[in-house]
């Protein structure tokens, strides 16, 4: 399961990235929804590498 881990975690990075330059650009909606999604992401690929 840990082919799995990298790209997951990495997606979450790139969402939270993502969320960052929306938040920047003063779209808060969709920062905080861009930042659920990329937190997720990082988690998943945390819990993936641990199991």
């Amino acid at each position: 399961m840990t082919d799995y881990a990298l790209p997951l975690a990495s997606l979450g990075v790139l969402f939270l990235w993502c969320a960052w330059r929306e938040r920047v650009a003063d779209n808060r909606r969709d920062a905080k929804l861009l930042a659920t999604c990329g937190a997720g992401g990082v988690l998943a690929g945390a819990a993936v590498w641990l199991v």
